[in-house]
């Protein structure tokens, strides 16, 4: 249990006993020509405390360790991807640190309980998405980011679980439940037959080696773990056991890997493990009949499973990439399953950016963003999806030999906010719109009738004359019509040429994990692992930020000497 902190901002008052004060002159230059000169000045300050004072208490225990510092600490120990231990030690004796943090020599040494307990208060109050939106939102501020052009993609994640074939999976499963049972019901565990517990554990407690079998044994031994499951799901139904989140598992794994029911496969064989026990009514499900969310590890239940790229999580990442910038920003950064589809993902991702006033203008992202329907959805934002199209390329338009082809929906220039009229290829406007409530893709864009039975595309039109109104109508579904234009635009070397800024996002994945341990976390479980990845990214944003205004304030001759490097 944590203990309790009264929320306590940090004195803003410089100390006499910082370290820039206790060391010779040539060495505190030096310091104000290092990375932690600007961090100290213009990365320090981008921390908003007050955000974080709900965290604590308004009245009862001892004042809190400023959360600049605490928060600082996190962001240095991202920069180089440090464990605690490391960052602490750091801490403890880096005087760049020391300087950055803006710390007397008193204030140099932190538990790591500390840290632990920080990491706790931000994960229930959704503190890490806190931490990263409104620190990075400050740094695109202060460093006149442009944010109208951006680029996404996502990247695959592991959280720190082993990776567990499926016979591994049930028996990890079980031997988990055992040890809850043990801690918290003991008297419960004594009702578990022995033979069963002694194929995943030994008498010492300590795990067996049952899922290291040959691929022959190993299927028979899978057999006998689904009876074991059921076993144990059905021995410990509406017990005091029931209540246990490691039950829940267990219930979770029978259900998303086993046909319960049947009774085919239900009889234990002469020379199975349970030779002799009572048959049950269970049989394995076929691999591909289990569903890409299910249970990867008993020890991080939110990790799920995609054929592309494996278990775990992906983290979707968006960044700036207006060359005009200083440097480009990571804007946004949202853990979601690996089991999902990047499809899913591109509104949202605008309707977020959106909120923080960082909308794009143009958004660039690979195919599987690009549906039909996200470029419809994301035109009536605001924004330009720019990504190429799945599928083929477009076929040659109908039209008899010697003929001009004729004209489609994509051929007229449609405002899909209908914030301004139609015009169709001829150049005349429509003089009324209609689109379908239910489906507001699909729209009726009238015509008058004296214009186009005048007009001399009339014969290639896809226009229709309705009795009714006296109007010529077209017909069209704006999402269909979004995938036609694009494909044409694709076919256009210019529109390559404008898609190529998109690659730019790759070097930051590879950034993200290779200097920032983005590819393999040192913790695991849903929560945990989106705090970690906040972190992560606003460290990377912070370094290059200092990076950036380090290059500026060399280029502009303020510092002649050598510069102290910013953390890879």
């Amino acid at each position: 249990m944590r203990r309790k902190a009264i929320f306590r901002k940090r004195d803003p008052q410089e100390s006499l006993f910082q370290s820039n004060m206790l060391v010779p002159p040539a060495k505190a230059q030096r310091l104000q020509r290092s990375w932690a000169e600007v961090f100290r000045n213009r990365a320090l300050p981008l921390i908003d405390e007050e955000r974080f004072a709900d965290m604590y208490c308004e009245d009862n225990g001892r004042p809190n360790r400023a959360v600049q510092t605490v928060l600082g600490v996190h962001i240095l120990k991202e920069m180089s991807n440090l464990t605690d231990e490391e960052a602490l030690e750091e801490l403890e004796f880096n005087l760049l640190w020391h300087h950055a943090l803006r710390l007397d020599i008193e204030e140099t040494h932190l538990p790591q309980k500390t840290l632990h307990n920080f990491r706790g208060r931000l994960m229930p109050h959704d503190g890490g998405r806190v931490a990263f939106q409104e620190t990075t939102d400050q740094i695109i501020t202060a460093l006149g980011i442009r944010t109208g052009k951006q680029r996404l993609d996502s990247t695959h994640i592991m959280s720190n679980i082993a990776i567990l074939t499926r016979l591994g999976l049930f028996c990890e499963t079980m031997r988990y439940f055992f040890g809850a049972l043990r801690r918290d019901l003991p008297h419960l565990m004594e009702a578990v037959p022995t033979a069963l517990v002694r194929r995943y554990l030994k008498e010492e407690g300590e795990p067996t080696s049952y899922e290291d079998a040959r691929s022959g044994d190993g299927r028979r031994r899978l057999s006998v773990c689904a009876r074991d499951l059921y076993r144990l799901v059905d021995r410990f139904r509406g017990t005091a056991a029931a209540g246990l989140e490691e039950y829940r598992l267990l219930e979770r794994l029978l259900r998303e890997q086993c046909l319960v029911g049947r009774d085919s496969d239900g009889r234990p064989g002469d020379d199975d493990d349970d030779a002799g026990e009572t048959k049950v009514p269970i049989a394995l499900k076929d691999p591909k009949e289990v569903p890409s969310d299910s249970l990867q590890s008993p020890y991080d239940p939110e990790a799920t499973y995609s054929g592309h790229k494996g278990k775990g999580y992906e983290a979707q990442v968006a960044e700036t990439c207006d060359e005009e910038n200083i440097c480009q920003i990571i804007t946004l950064v949202e853990v979601t399953p690996s089991s999902g589809s990047d499809t899913d993902v591109t509104v949202p991702a605008i309707e977020s950016l959106a909120e923080r006033n960082a909308r794009p203008d143009e958004l660039f992202a690979d195919t599987s963003y690009g549906s039909g329907r996200n470029a419809f959805e994301a035109e009536l934002r605001g924004t330009e999806l720019v990504s190429p199209v799945a599928g083929p390329t477009p076929a040659e338009k109908e039209g008899g030999e010697g003929e001009e082809p004729r004209l489609t929906p994509a051929d007229f220039q449609i405002d899909v906010t209908g914030g301004q009229p139609t015009v169709c290829p001829a150049g005349n406007q429509s003089i009324e719109e209609y689109k379908r409530q239910d489906a507001p893709e699909r729209v009726e864009i009238h015509f008058a009738r004296s214009v186009c039975e005048t007009c001399s595309l009339r014969s290639r039109c896809p226009v229709k004359l309705n009795q009714h109104t006296g109007d010529y109508v077209l017909k069209a579904d704006l999402v269909k019509v979004k995938i036609d234009r694009r494909r044409i635009a694709e076919a256009n070397e210019e529109w390559h040429k404008r898609y190529a800024i998109r690659a730019g996002i790759e070097g930051t994945n590879s950034e993200l994990k290779r200097r920032h341990g983005f590819g393999r976390l040192r913790v695991r479980g849903g929560r945990r692992v989106q705090l970690a990845v906040y972190l992560k990214a606003l460290a990377c944003n912070v370094k290059r930020m200092v990076r950036a205004l380090q290059m500026q304030e060399s280029q502009a001759g303020r510092s002649k000497q050598a510069l102290v490097a910013v953390p890879a």
